[in-house]
């Protein structure tokens, strides 16, 4: 009797160690394993730095997982969020997500939306964040198969590529009081500051246009043009 029990024990590791799940991105695709996403000027924090995902599980029983920091280069993850059934921000290298336990997937399903990765520092070097995702058992102590791994990196050579909205010009991209724009087009102007935070957000129909600024401290922002067709544009400027 305790053989079989022993057997069948034995059966249930094998199973477990040998079940699949699939890391998809946010328009269902499959992601391989050891996948550099990269993201360049001005996609930093919400949204434009959202690298957002789901895990699927292709089995006929419920998996469990974790995530994990396992390196960073040119970086402490202090400036990073990851959110693995719950969020955590300001990470270290080693930290597990989530912190206790595990995420449960049923079977035969996937991760819910607001899963992503997301770093919020716009550095002069280029960074690396790399991740590794493996099953555990429920408690999140034991782990079960193998890794999949996935760096986020964020490279400040890379400009952010415009999206067909051509007519739409700065005056300057160094500002003081005011920014001065001009589109023939009706758009929605959103400036975010260099941590990817909305600063300032207006909806505007007139071919020129004189946001304040005044109230900003100088530094760094990226200005971010959506017009009706959803045709997008961002730029970097200065406050003086």
């Amino acid at each position: 009797m305790k053989f079989k029990h022993l057997l069948f024990a034995l059966c249930i590791a094998v199973s477990s160690a040998n079940a699949q799940f699939t890391f998809l991105d946010i328009d269902g695709m499959s992601v391989e394993s050891g996948t550099v996403v990269n993201f360049g000027q001005g996609q930093v924090g919400d949204p434009a730095g959202y690298y957002e995902f789901f895990v699927a599980n292709q089995n006929a029983e419920p998996i469990f997982m974790k995530a994990e920091l396992v390196s960073a280069v040119n970086a402490d993850g202090s400036s990073f969020e990851i959110c693995f059934g719950l969020c955590y921000t300001d990470i270290v290298v080693g930290q597990k997500f989530p912190n206790n336990g595990s995420v449960f997937i049923d079977a035969g399903s996937q991760t819910p939306p607001g899963n992503h990765l997301v770093n919020s520092l716009d550095n002069d070097s280029p960074m690396d964040f790399n991740f590794r995702f493996y099953q555990t058992d429920q408690a999140g102590t034991t782990e079960l198969g193998n890794d999949f791994l996935i760096t986020y990196r964020f490279d400040p050579t890379l400009g952010v590529a415009d999206n067909g909205f051509s007519d739409f010009n700065l005056s300057s991209t160094l500002v003081g009081d005011y920014l001065e724009s001009r589109s023939s087009e009706s758009y929605t102007l959103t400036i975010y500051n260099k941590r990817g935070r909305s600063v300032k957000k207006k909806r505007i129909n007139t071919q020129t246009n004189r946001m304040p600024m005044g109230d900003l401290p100088a530094g760094m922002y990226f200005v971010r043009v959506v017009n009706d067709q959803n045709a997008s544009k961002t730029i970097k400027i200065v406050k003086k």
